[in-house]
């Protein structure tokens, strides 16, 4: 009985510091971004510093040293499912997105797969074109 409360314990905690990991404003950092057609194929891989913000209510990607515009996205939904928070799991971002002047709805899914945590942004506009971003580093931000 001992076993399985703890067991039930260990659980909850989990479960819980994986969906308080979903509240937070979160500032992710990347030196690599792919793009790919609505086939999968690699159209370019660019490097440059990329700069994604999440929160609870918007969603944020920014070039540094370019003059590329970035872009911002309402979010509209969330779906969070972390078995290991920032280690194995994923939450997805349902958005609209402003991108050159244009709204559209995105798709914004951050996963990560044994530490390794990348960025697919599908943004509908974009015509089956897709950008996976490659995460190096995180941190909370306020």
């Amino acid at each position: 009985m001992t076993k399985t409360i703890i067991a039930l314990a260990m659980i909850l905690l989990t479960s819980l510091q994986g969906l308080s990991q979903c509240d937070k404003k979160m500032k992710w950092n990347a030196i690599k971004a792919d793009m790919f057609d609505a086939k999968g194929a690699l159209l370019e891989s660019k490097a440059a510093t990329i700069i994604v913000e999440t929160g609870p209510q918007e969603i944020s990607v920014m070039f540094k040293e370019s003059t590329e515009d970035g872009l911002e996205g309402s979010v509209k939904e969330k779906n969070c499912d972390w078995k290991d928070a920032f280690k194995n799991g994923k939450t997805v971002y349902r958005t609209t997105a402003n991108i050159d002047g244009k709204t559209s709805n995105a798709i914004f899914t951050l996963e990560a797969k044994e530490g390794k945590i990348t960025i697919l942004v599908d943004i509908e506009i974009m015509e089956g074109r897709k950008f996976l971003i490659y995460i190096d580093t995180y941190e909370e931000i306020n």
